[in-house]
């Protein structure tokens, strides 16, 4: 993943809320397809990228994003935003050859992006195991019911018919 494509994402978001939601929103969209380059390991919610979050880490130490935290239940949540500075890079960046190359690649998913940065955390937390699994080769009914053992949730339910409908939607 590139600082591009990480602060085209927070863009998209306007305010990005929680580092779970960046991790589940990568995920899915480098599964639908997005020029997104980064390895994600099974986590204990879900999907989860070491490199996201060192380059979210980086980003904000470079004053490209700008981070802050409000206390929850489990621990802090933190939320992020481009920075003015950035912004203009960007928009520098997109106005040559490359970065108008990468925009275009990456314009295809805005509307997936902004839809999945909205949804619930817990439906992205749950769609992205299910995915996690179906790309390690495993039919949906076996990644549904390997995500219902991991996470102990109820199978047959309507929240995780609803959740696999996500997963179908996302998985290229």
């Amino acid at each position: 993943m590139t600082r591009y494509q990480l602060a085209k994402i927070v863009d998209w978001a306007g305010t990005l809320q929680s580092r779970k939601r960046m991790q589940k929103v990568a995920f899915l969209l480098q599964t639908k397809g997005c020029p997104i380059d980064a390895d994600f390991n099974l986590h204990h919610y879900g999907p989860y990228s070491q490199e996201v979050s060192r380059l979210s880490n980086e980003m904000v130490q470079a004053k490209m994003l700008e981070e802050w935290s409000v206390p929850n239940m489990a621990g802090q949540q933190y939320s992020y935003k481009v920075s003015d500075d950035a912004r203009l890079r960007v928009a520098e960046f997109e106005a040559h050859p490359d970065g108008s190359l990468q925009a275009q690649q990456m314009a295809p998913f805005e509307d997936l992006a902004r839809e999945l940065l909205q949804m619930d955390l817990r439906e992205l937390e749950i769609a992205s195991t299910i995915v996690f699994f179906r790309n390690q080769g495993h039919d949906w009914h076996v990644a549904v019911e390997k995500t219902c053992q991991f996470k102990g949730l109820p199978p047959g339910t309507t929240f995780l018919k609803k959740v696999e409908d996500l997963a179908r939607r996302t998985f290229a």
